[in-house]
């Protein structure tokens, strides 16, 4: 480890190191190419201010509290709507930075092997890192680093959250490069000290930070659209729009701008919000658009339908979700209704899968096999094996068309090649027989055991070049086989490269008439193949050879009979056809010259009509060269996404109109900074517009939730606007999954023999017997479902990840490798946008004081109580919940009012599991507190 530190300015690291320490390498590097490739990269303003803070600044909660402002609603200049974000950006880095920080323990880390500091004056340095085992158990807790890393250089492993500093204090790093050519290039906030060894340890990764930053810069701003940021502004923008006053849809609207749609049954509420979207697009001035969709109202279909008509009116739209999740789901629809609908519309327009595109991080995005149809990734990969100048569609066509218009000389040419090697292997048998000769001669000489040994192997090698003459003449095809054997694989390729330009090269990139007329070659190919395989060889070879002549009426001279004629004639025909066809997309089709990825990529960025990303990642879309501009922004789960975050997307060039979707009722964007969320930072747009009055169209028909799941957050969260859709009213829709009262549409349960406490990992709350509960009862429902054969998929949603993790370390395995029951469990942000059959929601706080924490937010809680589909279940300490003025008091109520308050100690294998999870975990005192439970000879009779 001594040597691990090396300034030499002419040494660069080139690769990472393997797990075991081997195999490092180094290579020289001129110092001013070195210094020109990273030397430019300045520090932003965000890498400034993390470089510029001591450890005790990045723990300290008020360090910027006094220069962080409340965002307004409204603004005088886009520069002081700008700069409103600038510090609460900062505020939440540091936010972010100190907690990861606080929980460095659980960080993943990897040794530092070597290090290098590369030219120039910055303090910019190349390190090699030990790779995980991938058979190692451990793995995921080795770092490997990626780009805008930033990471923590610490001379120990930290095992606590106090071991942030050694004895080279507080040394972070920003990743440059990850595994690049010169290793992975990090800039330190100083030169570490020599001799000692070094741990990397992964803190937080700062590529959203950083569009965002980019995105609120009032300079950078200058090259930007900023048109409908501007126009949106001005407080009054939109509210002249009246969305109460539209009148229903007409049909004349439904057959010219949603054609194909008339099988999505949309609604009322769904289709005056797209007409009023797609009347707003093609109208001159800037827009925006909001649609408010509460739980289970077909947001996503209304999306769907807008963006259809996007499609078929060659409007350019990019979608946008905070999450890949969210846009997956867009994604997956919109590539569903270009399946089902054959891609066309009512007036003769087509959609294609090349108009659309899905770009993102694809171990992320957890892309399955049907959605890779419109996956960037999966499309650059099919797209590069067409276009390879050596095994693509040029290629391939070529060779077709010289078997189709020469076959007879290519078997000449292959027939000639055979000879040759036979030559070959001839002239070799002969002189290894005239040497054998010459030792044969000399008779004396064969005593001797080398000489012996010699004229052995060369008696060896003649059997061998006689066995291999033999295999010659007997694998040599004939004419047939052997255009048979070059033709299939031919056609196969060439069908595969029709495929996928077909479905991954954007339309504009040739004519229509060519695509038309490359959708005509495989069946073209394969019907000329049929005919093939069905003429004799020698007839064949008389036919090809008659035509390559150009003689036609040769055909009738070689006695063959009418019905041979006219097979030949047919199949003369189809051969002319398949080279006619092939010449002229030789000529006419024109492949454009890229072989790169990223060019590609670049390439169907450009032309496609709809592009589906995070708010995040479009940012990339900024730097595309002589691309089409966007007409539209839709953004689903608006609420979601914070406003700043908002800026990447809407800056785009050409975007003069946007539609918001989401529901500010329910979970807003992630916000880690006290200071940050009592400034608003995590407001979103949607938000803020709606607070100054802009009107917005509110889907109100609920699709999802029994009713009886439904009327409270309907009533409470949405003051009764919306109707239950008559899906759900059907008596059909309600399920009893479980036998019992308890186990109805919706249910509180009560459950106060339990206890709060904190996780063996972290600080996040856990109530074991509220777990144990919850276990049980997916027994009995997985029991049920097998025993009657009744499909069930069911939800447990928690807002604690330590009750998360405790309970899926007691399902772990359990249910995986069954198709009709599935149980997920996830954490309520987990679980937006997400249902289920069965919803348990096990609340976990169970105190004397009354505390229940964020657990009283209406947000989090309307988001948990609208995931089921037919039944809600909700596991919790009554007391404890109802015993503050939150919103958990409403629902104790309303349970106990409208007849769903049980207890759990009224269902005795229930009350059993309880009994036995607190025994196990010795909390018998807890339970003598179990109101109305006797131990020892009970009405329970359970014992201990």
């Amino acid at each position: 480890m001594s040597d691990y530190y090396d300034s030499d300015d002419d040494v660069v690291l080139v690769r990472q190191d393997s797990p075991d320490g081997h195999g490092f390498r180094a290579r020289s590097a001129r110092g001013k190419e070195t210094t020109s490739r990273y030397g430019t990269w300045e520090q932003s303003e965000l890498e400034r201010h993390m470089f510029s803070w001591s450890i005790q600044d990045v723990l300290n909660k008020n360090l910027l509290k006094k220069k962080v402002k409340k965002i307004p609603k409204t603004f005088s200049s886009l520069r002081d709507y700008m700069e409103s974000f600038t510090m609460p950006l900062v505020e939440e880095t540091r936010a972010d930075l100190c907690s990861a920080l606080e929980g460095i323990k659980h960080a993943p880390a990897t040794e530092v092997v070597r290090m290098e500091q590369l030219p120039g004056d910055q303090a910019i340095f190349s390190i090699v890192v030990r790779k995980a085992d991938p058979d190692s158990a451990q793995r995921d807790q080795v770092y490997a680093p990626r780009d805008a890393d930033i990471l923590v250089l610490t001379d120990r492993k930290p095992k606590h959250s106090s071991d942030h500093l050694g004895r080279n204090g507080y040394l972070i790093g920003s990743v440059l490069k990850a595994e690049g050519g010169d290793g992975t290039v990090v800039r330190l906030s100083r030169r570490p000290a020599q001799g000692l060894p070094l741990f990397a340890v992964f803190l937080i990764n700062m590529t959203t930070y950083n569009r965002i930053q980019n995105a609120v810069d009032v300079h950078a701003a200058a090259c930007k659209n900023t048109s409908i940021i501007e126009k949106m502004l001005n407080p009054k923008f939109g509210q002249e729009h009246n969305v109460s006053s539209l009148s229903a849809p007409t049909s004349c609207f439904l057959d010219g701008e949603l054609g194909g749609l008339e099988n999505f049954e949309l609604n009322i509420s769904q289709l005056k919000a797209v007409q009023d979207c797609v009347s707003a697009v093609q109208r001159p001035t800037c827009s925006a658009r909001l649609i408010w969709g509460p739980p289970g109202t077909g947001k996503t279909k209304t999306i769907n339908a807008i963006l259809w008509s996007m499609l078929l009116k060659s409007r350019r739209t990019l979608t946008c979700a905070p999450t890949n999740t969210a846009v997956v789901e867009v994604a997956s629809r919109v590539l569903s209704l270009i399946e089902e609908s054959s891609g066309g519309g009512a007036d003769g327009k087509k959609c294609f899968l090349s108009d659309v595109v899905l770009f993102g991080k694809e171990d992320r995005m957890g892309v399955d096999g049907n959605l890779a149809k419109i996956f960037m990734e999966s499309r650059i990969r099919r797209l590069r094996q067409c276009l390879m100048p050596g095994t693509g569609w040029t290629q391939s066509l070529s060779s077709m068309l010289r078997l189709l218009e020469h076959p007879l000389v290519q078997y000449d040419r292959y027939v000639e090649g055979i000879e040759e090697d036979i030559s070959d292997l001839v002239s070799e048998e002969n002189e290894i027989r005239d040497e054998l000769a010459l030792y044969l001669r000399k008779k004396e000489e064969l005593s001797n055991r080398k000489t012996a040994e010699k004229v052995k192997e060369m008696q060896r090698k003649l059997l061998e070049i006689q066995k291999k003459v033999r295999e010659i003449k007997k694998d040599k095809m004939s004419f047939k086989a052997y255009f048979q054997s070059n033709y299939t694989p031919l056609v196969n390729d060439l069908s595969s490269c029709v495929e996928t330009f077909g479905n991954d090269l954007p339309r504009s990139a040739t004519s229509e008439e060519n695509f038309r007329r490359l959708a005509e070659v495989p069946s073209l190919l394969d019907a000329f193949g049929e005919l093939v395989w069905s003429e004799p060889d020698e007839q064949l070879q008389a036919l090809f050879k008659n035509d390559e002549e150009g003689s036609l009426c040769s055909l009738f001279k070689n006695l063959i009979t009418q019905v041979q004629a006219d097979v030949s004639f047919e199949l003369k025909e189809a051969r002319s056809s398949c080279v006619q066809k092939l010449r002229h997309l030789s000529v006419r089709f024109e492949l454009p010259d890229m072989f790169d990825s990223r060019t590609i990529e670049d390439y169907v960025l450009q032309r496609a009509k709809s592009v589906l990303c995070t708010a995040s990642s479009s940012y990339r879309l900024h730097y595309l060269p002589n691309a089409q501009p966007f007409d539209v922004l839709v953004v689903d789960e608006a609420a979601q996404l914070k406003e700043c975050e908002s800026l990447i997307a809407l800056q785009l060039p050409g975007v003069r109109h946007t539609v918001l979707i989401g529901d500010e009722f329910q979970l807003p964007a992630l916000v880690k900074s006290k200071v940050c969320e009592d400034a608003d930072f995590g407001r979103s747009l949607f938000e803020r517009l709606t607070s100054l009055g802009q009107p917005k169209h509110l889907l109100d028909v609920q699709y999802r939730m029994h009713p009886w799941i439904s009327k409270f957050p309907v009533e409470r969260f949405y003051n009764g606007k919306i109707a239950d859709g008559p899906n759900v009213l059907n008596r059909n829709y309600e399920k009893r999954y479980l036998t019992g009262p308890m186990f109805c549409s919706y249910s509180f349960i009560n459950i106060d023999g339990g206890k709060e406490s904190t996780g063996k990992f972290d600080r996040s709350l856990i109530n074991p017997v509220e777990a144990a509960a919850v276990a049980r009862i997916i027994q009995r429902l997985f029991k049920e479902s097998v025993d009657t054969r009744s499909p069930v998929r069911v939800g447990v949603v928690s807002p604690y990840k330590g009750q998360v993790r405790a309970i899926q370390d007691k399902l772990v395995g359990a249910y995986a490798m069954h198709d009709t029951f599935s149980v997920k469990v996830r954490s309520v942000d987990g679980f937006q946008g997400a249902e289920e059959d069965v919803i348990i929601f096990s609340a976990v706080r169970s105190n004397t004081s009354g505390k229940i924490g964020f657990l009283a937010d209406i947000n989090r809680t309307n988001v948990a109580l609208t995931r089921a589909k037919h039944c809600l279940w909700i596991l919790g300490n009554a007391k404890t919940l109802a015993s503050g003025k939150t919103i958990w008091r409403q629902i104790v109520a309303d349970a106990k009012d409208r007849g769903c308050f049980f207890d759990a100690k009224d269902d005795k294998d229930l009350c059993n599991a309880i009994i036995k999870a607190a025994i196990e975990l010795d909390e018998v005192d807890n339970l003598l507190k179990f109101d109305g439970l006797r131990i020892g000879g009970s009405r329970s009779g359970v014992r201990m």
